[in-house]
Protein backbone atom coordinates (compact mmCIF):
# COMPACT_ATOMS: atom_id res chain seq x y z
CA UNK A 1 0.00 0.00 0.00
CA UNK A 2 2.55 2.45 1.06
CA UNK A 3 4.79 1.41 -2.14
CA UNK A 4 1.49 2.15 -4.68
CA UNK A 5 0.81 5.57 -3.07
CA UNK A 6 4.34 6.73 -3.53
CA UNK A 7 4.11 5.78 -7.17
CA UNK A 8 0.59 8.14 -7.03
CA UNK A 9 2.88 10.97 -5.62
CA UNK A 10 5.63 10.48 -8.07
CA UNK A 11 3.20 10.63 -11.02
CA UNK A 12 1.21 13.85 -9.59
CA UNK A 13 4.47 15.11 -8.85
CA UNK A 14 5.61 14.37 -12.61
CA UNK A 15 2.45 15.59 -13.79
CA UNK A 16 2.64 18.91 -11.83
CA UNK A 17 5.92 20.03 -13.33
CA UNK A 18 4.49 19.77 -16.71
CA UNK A 19 2.48 22.30 -17.82
CA UNK A 20 4.91 25.06 -15.68
CA UNK A 21 8.09 23.83 -18.23
CA UNK A 22 5.60 23.70 -20.90
CA UNK A 23 4.59 27.65 -20.01
CA UNK A 24 8.39 28.20 -19.91
CA UNK A 25 9.05 26.69 -23.24
CA UNK A 26 6.20 28.83 -24.97
CA UNK A 27 7.31 31.79 -23.29
CA UNK A 28 10.89 31.40 -24.43
CA UNK A 29 9.81 30.93 -27.99
CA UNK A 30 7.41 33.42 -28.09
CA UNK A 31 9.57 36.07 -26.48
CA UNK A 32 10.73 38.58 -28.48
CA UNK A 33 14.62 38.41 -29.72
CA UNK A 34 16.82 41.89 -28.91
CA UNK A 35 16.99 44.10 -32.71
CA UNK A 36 19.85 44.38 -34.43
CA UNK A 37 20.58 47.54 -35.88
CA UNK A 38 20.97 48.23 -39.85
CA UNK A 39 24.12 49.85 -39.26
CA UNK A 40 26.05 47.28 -36.81
CA UNK A 41 24.67 44.35 -39.40
CA UNK A 42 26.27 46.29 -42.72
CA UNK A 43 23.42 46.20 -44.78
CA UNK A 44 22.94 49.80 -44.97
CA UNK A 45 23.35 52.05 -48.54
CA UNK A 46 26.06 53.96 -49.36
CA UNK A 47 25.86 57.51 -47.86
CA UNK A 48 26.12 60.29 -50.60
CA UNK A 49 29.90 60.85 -49.65
CA UNK A 50 30.81 57.31 -50.16
CA UNK A 51 29.26 57.28 -53.32
CA UNK A 52 30.88 60.84 -54.63
CA UNK A 53 34.84 59.51 -53.13
CA UNK A 54 33.85 56.32 -54.74
CA UNK A 55 33.06 58.28 -58.61
CA UNK A 56 36.18 60.56 -58.03
CA UNK A 57 38.41 57.36 -57.73
CA UNK A 58 36.95 55.61 -60.94
CA UNK A 59 37.02 58.97 -63.31
CA UNK A 60 40.70 59.26 -61.80
CA UNK A 61 41.44 55.92 -63.09
CA UNK A 62 39.44 55.85 -65.89
CA UNK A 63 41.40 59.10 -66.86
CA UNK A 64 45.03 57.24 -66.54
CA UNK A 65 43.41 54.40 -68.16
CA UNK A 66 42.60 56.53 -70.98
CA UNK A 67 46.06 58.62 -71.07
CA UNK A 68 48.22 55.13 -71.29
CA UNK A 69 45.79 54.26 -74.32
CA UNK A 70 46.30 57.59 -76.40
CA UNK A 71 49.66 57.65 -75.81
CA UNK A 72 50.07 54.24 -77.02
CA UNK A 73 48.25 54.82 -80.29
CA UNK A 74 50.26 58.15 -80.81
CA UNK A 75 53.17 56.17 -80.88
CA UNK A 76 52.19 53.62 -83.30
CA UNK A 77 50.81 55.97 -85.40
CA UNK A 78 54.36 57.88 -85.71
CA UNK A 79 56.01 54.35 -85.75
CA UNK A 80 53.63 53.63 -89.11
CA UNK A 81 54.17 56.96 -90.47
CA UNK A 82 58.07 57.08 -90.51
CA UNK A 83 58.01 53.47 -91.31
CA UNK A 84 56.13 54.75 -94.73
CA UNK A 85 58.24 57.40 -95.07
CA UNK A 86 61.66 55.41 -94.62
CA UNK A 87 60.20 51.91 -97.25
CA UNK A 88 59.37 55.31 -99.80
CA UNK A 89 62.73 57.27 -99.37
CA UNK A 90 64.20 53.87 -99.63
CA UNK A 91 62.34 52.88 -103.14
CA UNK A 92 63.26 56.27 -104.47
CA UNK A 93 66.61 56.90 -103.30
CA UNK A 94 68.15 52.75 -104.30
CA UNK A 95 66.89 53.60 -107.71
CA UNK A 96 68.14 57.21 -108.59
CA UNK A 97 71.48 56.44 -106.83
CA UNK A 98 71.74 53.06 -108.65
CA UNK A 99 70.90 55.24 -112.05
CA UNK A 100 72.92 58.42 -111.58
CA UNK A 101 76.47 56.01 -110.77
CA UNK A 102 75.60 54.43 -114.21
CA UNK A 103 75.30 57.72 -116.03
CA UNK A 104 77.51 58.49 -119.16
CA UNK A 105 76.39 62.25 -119.46
CA UNK A 106 74.19 65.01 -117.66
CA UNK A 107 72.24 66.25 -121.14
CA UNK A 108 70.70 69.24 -119.09
CA UNK A 109 69.36 70.71 -115.94
CA UNK A 110 66.13 73.26 -115.59
CA UNK A 111 66.65 74.37 -111.89
CA UNK A 112 63.78 75.75 -110.10
CA UNK A 113 62.37 79.72 -110.86
CA UNK A 114 62.46 80.15 -107.30
CA UNK A 115 63.54 77.92 -104.30
CA UNK A 116 61.44 75.02 -103.58
CA UNK A 117 60.07 75.14 -106.74
CA UNK A 118 59.93 72.23 -109.63
CA UNK A 119 63.14 70.48 -111.04
CA UNK A 120 64.54 68.32 -113.49
CA UNK A 121 67.51 66.27 -114.73
CA UNK A 122 68.05 64.43 -118.38
CA UNK A 123 70.71 62.41 -118.36
CA UNK A 124 72.39 58.94 -120.42
CA UNK A 125 72.88 55.66 -119.12
CA UNK A 126 73.99 52.89 -121.15
CA UNK A 127 72.61 49.85 -119.45
CA UNK A 128 73.36 47.53 -122.10
CA UNK A 129 76.79 48.11 -122.10
CA UNK A 130 77.13 48.04 -126.05
CA UNK A 131 78.51 51.49 -126.27
CA UNK A 132 75.66 53.72 -127.60
CA UNK A 133 72.74 55.32 -125.23
CA UNK A 134 70.02 53.66 -127.32
CA UNK A 135 67.20 56.62 -127.46
CA UNK A 136 63.85 54.86 -127.80
CA UNK A 137 63.62 50.96 -126.71
CA UNK A 138 62.13 48.82 -124.48
CA UNK A 139 64.37 49.65 -121.70
CA UNK A 140 65.32 53.19 -122.25
CA UNK A 141 68.42 55.01 -122.00
CA UNK A 142 67.67 58.87 -121.88
CA UNK A 143 66.24 59.60 -118.54
CA UNK A 144 64.49 62.71 -117.04
CA UNK A 145 63.95 62.76 -112.97
CA UNK A 146 60.87 65.22 -112.33
CA UNK A 147 60.15 67.02 -109.34
CA UNK A 148 56.61 68.75 -109.55
CA UNK A 149 56.19 71.02 -106.64
CA UNK A 150 51.99 71.64 -107.21
CA UNK A 151 51.56 67.92 -106.71
CA UNK A 152 54.19 66.92 -104.46
CA UNK A 153 55.32 63.87 -106.93
CA UNK A 154 59.02 62.81 -108.03
CA UNK A 155 58.47 60.99 -111.64
CA UNK A 156 60.84 59.34 -114.47
CA UNK A 157 60.08 60.45 -117.50
CA UNK A 158 61.49 58.17 -120.81
CA UNK A 159 61.27 57.65 -124.23
CA UNK A 160 59.42 54.27 -125.38
CA UNK A 161 60.07 52.74 -128.66
CA UNK A 162 58.22 54.76 -130.95
CA UNK A 163 60.03 57.96 -129.07
CA UNK A 164 57.11 58.86 -127.32
CA UNK A 165 58.11 60.39 -123.97
CA UNK A 166 56.25 58.24 -121.05
CA UNK A 167 56.55 59.43 -117.46
CA UNK A 168 57.00 55.58 -116.37
CA UNK A 169 56.71 54.91 -112.74
CA UNK A 170 56.11 57.71 -109.46
CA UNK A 171 59.01 57.56 -107.53
CA UNK A 172 57.90 59.50 -104.65
CA UNK A 173 54.66 61.30 -103.28
CA UNK A 174 54.12 63.65 -100.54
CA UNK A 175 57.71 64.74 -101.81
CA UNK A 176 57.80 68.29 -99.71
CA UNK A 177 61.39 69.25 -101.13
CA UNK A 178 63.68 68.21 -103.54
CA UNK A 179 66.96 69.39 -104.93
CA UNK A 180 70.06 67.96 -107.30
CA UNK A 181 73.57 69.92 -105.83
CA UNK A 182 75.98 69.61 -108.41
CA UNK A 183 79.99 69.17 -108.50
CA UNK A 184 82.95 68.14 -109.85
CA UNK A 185 86.37 66.19 -108.48
CA UNK A 186 88.35 68.78 -110.73
CA UNK A 187 89.83 70.91 -107.41
CA UNK A 188 92.09 73.06 -109.77
CA UNK A 189 88.48 74.96 -109.74
CA UNK A 190 87.76 75.09 -106.25
CA UNK A 191 88.04 78.84 -105.92
CA UNK A 192 87.33 79.03 -101.85
CA UNK A 193 89.51 76.03 -101.18
CA UNK A 194 86.31 74.40 -99.01
CA UNK A 195 87.39 71.16 -100.64
CA UNK A 196 84.30 71.21 -102.96
CA UNK A 197 84.09 72.15 -106.26
CA UNK A 198 80.48 73.39 -107.35
CA UNK A 199 78.91 73.91 -110.52
CA UNK A 200 79.19 77.48 -110.20
CA UNK A 201 82.87 77.58 -109.68
CA UNK A 202 83.44 75.16 -113.05
CA UNK A 203 80.95 78.38 -114.23
CA UNK A 204 82.83 80.97 -113.06
CA UNK A 205 86.74 79.49 -113.10
CA UNK A 206 85.91 76.94 -116.66
CA UNK A 207 83.23 78.10 -118.22
CA UNK A 208 81.28 81.15 -119.73
CA UNK A 209 80.11 82.71 -116.22
CA UNK A 210 76.76 82.88 -117.43
CA UNK A 211 75.14 81.58 -114.27
CA UNK A 212 74.11 78.86 -116.01
CA UNK A 213 74.85 75.09 -116.50
CA UNK A 214 75.78 74.75 -120.13
CA UNK A 215 76.57 71.57 -121.60
CA UNK A 216 80.63 72.51 -121.71
CA UNK A 217 80.13 72.09 -117.90
CA UNK A 218 78.21 69.65 -117.59
CA UNK A 219 80.62 67.71 -118.96
CA UNK A 220 82.93 68.03 -115.90
CA UNK A 221 80.18 67.39 -113.30
CA UNK A 222 80.68 64.04 -111.92
CA UNK A 223 79.29 64.48 -108.34
CA UNK A 224 75.27 64.64 -108.21
CA UNK A 225 74.53 64.55 -104.18
CA UNK A 226 70.47 64.10 -103.78
CA UNK A 227 68.22 65.71 -100.83
CA UNK A 228 64.80 64.61 -101.24
CA UNK A 229 62.38 65.61 -97.93
CA UNK A 230 59.08 63.24 -97.58
CA UNK A 231 55.73 63.83 -95.49
CA UNK A 232 53.33 60.97 -93.96
CA UNK A 233 50.77 62.95 -92.23
CA UNK A 234 52.29 65.68 -89.66
CA UNK A 235 55.49 63.69 -89.99
CA UNK A 236 58.44 64.79 -92.64
CA UNK A 237 61.97 63.36 -93.09
CA UNK A 238 64.56 63.90 -95.06
CA UNK A 239 67.16 62.11 -96.64
CA UNK A 240 70.57 62.77 -98.80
Amino acid sequence: MSVASGSATAENKGSADTPDMRFHQASAATRPGPRRSRKAGGDAGMTMIELLVAMFIFLVLSTILLTGVMAVRGATTAAEELNGINEQARVATERMTRELRQAERIRSVVFPASPGGDFEMTFEVDFNDNGTVDEFSADPEVLTYRYTAAAQRLTLTANDESGTAVTRPILADDVTAFDLAFASSLWQYDQNRDGTTTWQEIDSQAGNADGVLDDAELAKIDVVTLTITLMDGPRTQTYQ
